[in-house]
């Protein structure tokens, strides 16, 4: 019977692991006890607390999560239920003895895991050690207390900076949408402040719940005071009350607002009027104008734009597309409501980037055309100045520029305005990567848990060649990075540091020894032999055992054998087990690869033109490239709006196959500081091969310190 009821409550928890809101109470609830109850039948059972066990499970799921999916920490750490990504580091370090990214680095098995647990039992002691840990502790908690005011003291020196935790709900009905709209919203008007520095909503979201102490989430967030609060809503009335907490945890303000709904926004300026009146901030006359100015009247289309908001924070395509729905109703309510237009402009836009399909130039065109009237209702929109500023990225860098400058002394704290403004000075006409670091310290500081973010600014800190500070940042915060990046940056470090790639063959070379079986380490070694050594027939080899350790990596294997022309070797495996077992959508990409490097780009072009959906701009544009098909190639042109990462490396190749030299290099050129790593791919790209015995294209490779000989033999130690 016990072990039928641990069964059911397992079963339940598992069932709700990812929302970070579930704990005794919802727990009680669905297995229809008390919470008293529940809480002494899970010890008896158990011999854990609930809330314990809860958090096992989850530890459990992560460790899976780590091992089946390319997730960062941080998004596993959110998706089995924990508000905090540095909290899930430390406790799954807890738990397994282990650091979750040295896990995800190693080739440790779950049932490895699972029994080199860290013992949990109390160890024996002797009576004198009873007598002497007592006395330890008590001389530690003395210091500890002493070392901890002397910092918190230096702390309140600080300039101003300050996080809004997310409001807590206490409605009858869930209205948790309501609750954040509500935080974030008072954040959104404190953030228009220069002499304030707040964090972003999606950083201190983390903390929703958290059982960490204010002085603990302020020294994670990095800041000196915290908003904290909780909201109601009940039949048109609301009751919020909001406190100001310092970094030492001493109160400083708090008040109660009740108030009718369509006075909630009048509510929020206060309580944003009130925390600034606290710090002795002095407005200027614009910034006055900014917090008194109501973003609409109409409290049925302010519900849709709150709703919306919160939605679109997920980034997901339905999510995006959902807040564009909301919003374009709050604007058929109120047509003059600025936040609305602003909206709909930035889901559009992070549509366009975030997926790259056929036609996303038609979600630029709306994104533009929503910003123009925002923008024409109010010059002074930071959130519509930012979405023009990164459409321009790119395309117009003089007026890019200009909107990112507006953008940013609208809202200095707006992190993403000034990550992607690190973007602009490593693309620009004028690359300035001491401003790139600039913005991008700016942006970490202001999001610490993105992963993003994380990633830009250790790679800025690597160009700026502060390498110290870019190791001991990936040492704290490597978590946030997904395993790819996270390989990525070590290399770039090691080469860029030493000038040479040496240092990453050494490196690969003992982990290789260390960990034969490790299919993430096969398939990287095989990448840097083939782009940087020119050995194809050891980058086969590893790629070959990459892909027979974890299908995920066969593309890579097959990607190689075709593009350097082992046509026959690639045709058997496209009749194996492995080729077979593959989804569609990926067998159809390796047929293309295949014609695609045979030549034969009349049967790659049909393959393409009769599954469109399942290939994008590099696969059309340089098919067309080759046949020569100028007016398709414009036509695609059209249908893609090109940004990002890749997009000079795109364009660099494209102007390769058509033999404009000129062109080709000015992208190369600009493509210099892309992270995801022009230099391996400028050496091993087919279509680029014709020039690389050329003075401009040596005269490219020689930035990236290649190219680098240094054998790896498999088949000896």
């Amino acid at each position: 019977m016990s072990q039928k009821f641990i069964d059911e409550v397992r079963a339940i928890v598992l069932s709700n692991f990812s929302d970070e809101k579930f704990g005794v109470r919802e727990l009680a609830s669905l297995l229809n006890l008390s919470s008293s109850h529940t809480l002494r039948k899970v010890k008896a059972e158990t011999g854990k607390s609930v809330t314990q066990y809860i958090r096992e499970l989850r530890l459990e799921k992560a460790a899976k999560l780590i091992k089946k999916t390319d997730y960062t920490i941080a998004e596993i750490s959110y998706q089995v239920g924990f508000g905090s990504a540095s909290y899930f580091n430390k406790a799954f370090r807890k738990y397994y003895g282990i650091a979750p990214g040295e896990y995800k680095s190693k080739s440790i098995s779950m049932s490895e895991l699972a029994a080199n647990k860290p013992e949990t039992k109390p160890p024996k002691v002797s009576l004198k050690k009873k007598i002497f840990f007592p006395v330890v502790l008590v001389l530690l908690f003395v210091i500890g207390y002493l070392l901890v005011n002397k910092t918190a003291s230096k702390k309140a020196t600080f300039s101003n900076s300050i996080a809004v935790l997310p409001f807590k709900d206490f409605s009858p009905e869930d209205s948790q949408w309501f609750s954040d709209g509500v935080s974030d919203n008072i954040l959104h008007s404190l953030a228009q402040m220069k002499d304030l520095s707040v964090t972003s909503f999606t950083s201190s979201s983390t903390f929703r719940d958290s059982d960490k102490t204010i002085p603990e989430i302020s020294n994670e967030l990095g800041v000196s005071y915290i908003l904290e609060g909780s909201v109601t809503l009940v039949e048109g009335k609301v009751k919020i009350i909001a406190q100001l907490i310092d970094s030492n945890d001493n109160h400083v303000w708090s008040k109660e607002y009740n108030e009718n709904f369509n006075d909630i926004i009048a509510i929020q300026k206060n309580v944003a009027q009130e925390v600034m009146q606290q710090l002795k901030i002095t407005l200027s006359s614009l910034e006055e104008i900014a917090l008194e100015k109501y973003p609409t009247k109409n409290m049925k289309a302010y519900n849709l734009f709150l709703k919306g908001r919160l939605i679109d924070n997920s980034r997901k395509r339905e999510d995006l597309k959902k807040n564009i729905e909301n919003n374009k109703k709050a604007i058929a309510l109120d047509s003059s409501f600025v936040g609305a237009y602003a909206e709909v402009a930035t889901s559009n836009m992070l549509l366009a980037f975030s997926y790259s399909v056929s036609g996303n130039h038609n979600y630029v065109n709306e994104a533009t055309s929503y910003a123009n009237k925002a923008l024409e209702l109010d010059p002074n929109s930071a959130r519509a100045n930012a979405v023009k500023a990164r459409i321009y990225l790119g395309n117009d860098w003089d007026q890019c520029k200009v909107y990112f400058e507006k953008a940013l002394a609208l809202n200095p704290n707006d992190a993403d305005s000034h990550h992607w403004y690190a973007f602009y000075f490593l693309r620009a006409e004028e690359l300035d990567v001491k401003q790139a670091l600039q913005h991008a310290t700016i942006a970490i500081k202001l999001s610490p848990f993105s992963s993003a973010f994380a990633t830009r600014y250790t790679w800025t800190l690597i160009l700026n060649e502060k390498y110290e500070e870019a190791e001991a940042y990936m040492k704290d915060y490597g978590f946030l990075l997904s395993k790819t990046s996270e390989e990525l940056l070590g290399i770039w470090l090691l080469v860029h540091k030493n000038k040479s790639w040496a240092p990453v063959w050494d490196r690969n070379i003992a982990k290789i020894k260390r960990e034969p079986e490790n299919a993430f380490l096969n398939r990287w070694i095989s990448a840097l032999q083939a782009q940087v050594a020119y050995d194809e027939n050891k980058a086969i080899y590893f790629a070959k055992k990459a892909s027979e350790l974890d299908t995920d990596y066969f593309w890579q294997y097959f990607y190689l054998l075709v593009n350097n022309g082992f046509y026959t070797e690639a045709e058997q495996v496209m009749h194996s087990e492995a080729f077979i077992n593959l989804s569609e959508s990926i067998k159809l990409k390796c047929n293309w690869f295949y014609y695609y490097y045979k030549g034969d780009y009349d049967q790659a072009h049909k393959i393409i033109k009769g599954n469109p959906e399942n290939f994008d701009y590099r696969h059309f544009s340089t098919t067309y490239a080759h046949l020569g098909e100028r007016k398709k190639l414009d036509s695609i042109d059209k249908l893609y709006y090109l940004h990002g990462e890749f997009k000079y490396q795109r364009k660099a190749r494209i102007h390769a196959i058509l033999k404009e030299r000129d062109s080709m290099y000015y992208y190369l050129n600009k493509a210099r500081y892309a992270f995801t790593g022009t230099a391996m791919w400028l050496c091993s790209n087919k279509d680029l091969a014709p020039y690389k015995n050329e003075a401009r294209f040596k005269a490219v490779l020689k930035k990236f310190y290649v190219p680098y000989t240094h054998p790896i033999d498999p088949t000896k130690d």
